[in-house]
């Protein structure tokens, strides 16, 4: 048995602003925080180019691992009928990390990377970031085969988002941590 945690990413595309995803979402958050984990939301960055809006992302212990999302067949727990509720799936981290650990102004760049792309290494060679964490999927269900978090300035983060465009098999945006009432 494996004894790191599992993050799961569950991506949102919506039109909703944050005043307007923000209580639906909550409704989630809701019975994630009894289970004492607590989920973080990211926004795309005003500017950056990616089909999801939101980002949640949950940390689980391995034996608590759980799909928070994936009964929800309709998006008729949101008010906006056009949001659509994506999971991405489990990953573990590849290698001892610290996550959420960057440098003051410092945004996301989130990429998901697809199952074809065999060189992570060479995402670890591109320049401008601070910070790398890396996930593998754990189930083969999982949408992509890694997912990629970049921690890096917000006046480079265009310069890497073209970098990384350059690969194929990714989708990517600049993300920041939304601040969630507790």
């Amino acid at each position: 048995m494996i004894k790191t945690p599992i993050v799961q990413f569950v991506c949102f595309v919506t039109d909703l602003s944050l005043d307007g995803f923000l209580p639906e979402w909550e409704h989630y958050a809701k019975r994630l925080m009894s289970k004492k984990c607590e989920p973080v939301l990211h926004q795309l960055v005003t500017g950056s180019n990616s089909r999801f809006r939101y980002i949640s992302q949950h940390e689980w212990a391995n034996a608590d691992f759980q799909f928070s999302f994936i009964n929800e067949k309709k998006t008729g727990h949101f008010q906006d009928p056009k949001t659509r509720v994506i999971q991405i799936g489990g990953y573990i981290p590849v290698e001892p990390q610290s996550p959420g650990k960057g440098e003051e102004g410092d945004i996301k760049l989130i990429a998901f990377i697809n199952h074809n792309e065999t060189d992570i290494d060479s995402y670890r060679q591109l320049s401008g970031y601070h910070h790398l964490a890396i996930y593998q999927a754990y189930y083969e269900s999982c949408s992509y085969g890694y997912v990629l978090e970049f921690f890096v300035p917000e006046n480079e983060a265009d310069e890497l988002m073209q970098q990384i465009r350059q690969k194929q098999c990714v989708e990517a945006g600049s993300y920041r941590e939304c601040l969630v009432p507790a």
